[in-house]
């Protein structure tokens, strides 16, 4: 592996020359930068990011705290912020948490100090009241996205509006027994805030509200299928609490010989992938995910660290009809 020594002896200058070009700190001409660059270049020189860091006792690091990046509205954020952090020269650092894990939530800040980050994104991660007093200790600069930290900013939609507006759209369409499913009611603040939504919208038009609870996954509408269909339930319309829920929905309906709109219309919460990957594509509550990520990275790496509202709004595919000539 080549070193800075390497890099001076080839380029005939002194090794405290290449540190400065290789950490852009001046005191060299643009004919020494072009040279030491380039022969940095050929021998395919890597800094040692945990020394500098040490010395430094700063870094170019962003931390990534996710529950699970395997869902399909984590994608997207990772994304937008890797392709911010690589065009301006930052790097990530991920990390999974798990749901509601304290003990693994305190191993990833722990990691997130002792690599010097700069600051902190967590991605609908719900912070303890241990893991909180954690994060004070440590002084690193945090912004969320989708849930609230105490004391700290927040990157989210309006969670309450987005749900009424999804639900009043269905009863636009025509539709009056509606259920809401595939929602963690336990989850204090994204689920319980998604089902108040929903039954204030059913109750202004008094219409009677169904939620069956879940988390939020592929297999969680297909259980809420099979359960509203082993009770002789099965609504004219069903709200899932995300896209992933929503494609488990349509998919077991299906199964069971049900079209969906004719016989079924089913909305989708995030406008993820998932959305325009099945048949028929999902009508869901667009989240902005990729502005999300990248104004969070924004923020820390500008020290601007503050809270903001996105917009949302009803992307239209196949899967809802207008329910007259939808009605089987």
């Amino acid at each position: 592996m080549a070193t800075i020594k390497d890099i001076a002896r080839l380029a005939k200058v002194t090794p405290s020359t290449v540190s400065r070009v290789l950490n852009h700190s001046g005191g060299y001409s643009e004919k020494t930068r072009r040279q030491v660059e380039k022969i940095a270049d050929e021998l395919h020189y890597q800094k040692n990011e945990a020394a500098f860091n040490l010395v430094a006792q700063t870094s170019n690091l962003i931390g990534v705290i996710v529950t699970n990046a395997t869902t399909s509205f984590a994608a997207p954020i990772i994304n937008s912020i890797e392709d911010w952090a690589y065009q301006n020269g930052g790097r990530i650092l991920l990390a999974h948490c798990g749901l509601n894990d304290s003990k693994r939530l305190k191993t990833c800040l722990n990691l997130m100090a002792g690599r010097k980050v700069n600051g902190i994104i967590s991605v609908s991660v719900q912070f303890d009241e241990d893991n909180l007093k954690l994060l004070d200790q440590l002084q690193l600069p945090l912004i969320s996205l989708g849930v609230k930290v105490s004391n700290q900013p927040m990157i989210s939609i309006d969670n309450l509006k987005a749900t009424m507006a999804g639900t009043n759209y269905l009863i636009s369409h025509g539709y009056q027994r509606i259920a809401l499913v595939a929602v963690d009611t336990n989850d204090p603040q994204t689920g319980r805030t998604r089902c108040a939504g929903y039954q204030k919208a059913m109750e202004s038009a008094r219409l009677t509200p169904s939620i069956i609870p879940g988390d939020y996954s592929f297999a969680a509408g297909k259980q809420a299928v099979e359960l509203l269909l082993a009770k002789g339930e099965l609504p004219e319309a069903i709200f899932a609490a995300s896209d992933d829920a929503a494609a488990g929905v349509i998919y077991t309906a299906q199964e069971h010989g049900i079209k969906v709109p004719e016989q079924l219309a089913v909305l989708g919460f995030d406008n993820s992938s998932v959305a325009s990957m099945i048949y028929p594509g999902i009508t869901t509550i667009d989240q902005p995910f990729k502005p999300m990520g990248q104004l969070a990275i924004e923020h820390l790496t500008n020290q601007n660290v503050s809270s903001v509202e996105l917009p949302y709004q009803i992307k239209e595919r196949g899967s809802v009809a207008k329910y007259n000539s939808a009605q089987s």
